[in-house]
Order: structure tokens, then C-alpha cells, then sequence
């Protein structure tokens, strides 16, 4: 898990990535680190299953500085998302062995 702050405005805000094993997916969230510590952004990238759209939940204010940071992380990570898939996918299947 990759855990990063940032601050803007005067607030404290941490940065999740991770790989949720569950989903199949990439997570990403954004906390405002308030006494509440509030979560203002999920994304949920999926890995392994082309065809499941992701997930973005938003829930109150941004700032832009942060937002622009976790929409990178989203597309760091999307650059890999599927590429176990694609590489599994393309792979040619092992010669099964002959019978003597």
C-alpha cells in the first residue's frame, strides 16, 4: 500500500493506492484528515476483467492540487491495470507433452 500526504488550504489529505485482492482491482482514495477523517474520493480500477467499468465515488470538495494528484495516481496505475491479463491472454499455451 502506498500512502502519501498532501496539503492544501491549510488541511491535511492522504493519498491511498493499493490492490484490492477482493475486487481484483486497484483502489485509490482520498481522505481529508480532519478529526472525521472523511473520505472525499474512491476510484476502482479493475485488473483482471476487461469489460467491468470503473468506479469513481466523490463526496464533497477537492482541492484541485489533490485532485490533480490522485488522477495521476489513477493513470499511473492504469497503465498497468490488465497487463497480467494481456500478457496471459497473448501468451501461446505450452506444448502438452506426447505420449511414448
Amino acid at each position: 500500500m502506498t500512502t502519501e500526504y498532501l496539503q492544501e488550504d491549510g488541511k491535511l489529505y492522504e493519498l491511498l493506492s493499493y490492490y484490492c485482492l477482493p475486487d481484483d482491482a486497484w483502489s485509490i482514495e482520498v481522505i481529508e484528515m480532519s478529526e472525521s477523517r472523511r473520505g472525499l474520493m474512491h476510484v476502482l480500477l479493475p485488473d483482471e476483467d476487461m469489460e467491468r467499468p470503473c468506479e469513481v465515488v466523490l463526496e464533497g470538495h477537492i482541492p484541485t492540487g489533490v485532485l490533480k494528484r490522485a488522477i495521476e495516481e489513477v493513470a499511473s496505475l492504469a497503465r498497468h491495470a490488465g497487463a497480467s491479463f494481456e500478457r496471459t491472454r497473448n501468451s501461446t499455451p505450452a506444448a502438452e507433452p506426447s505420449d511414448p
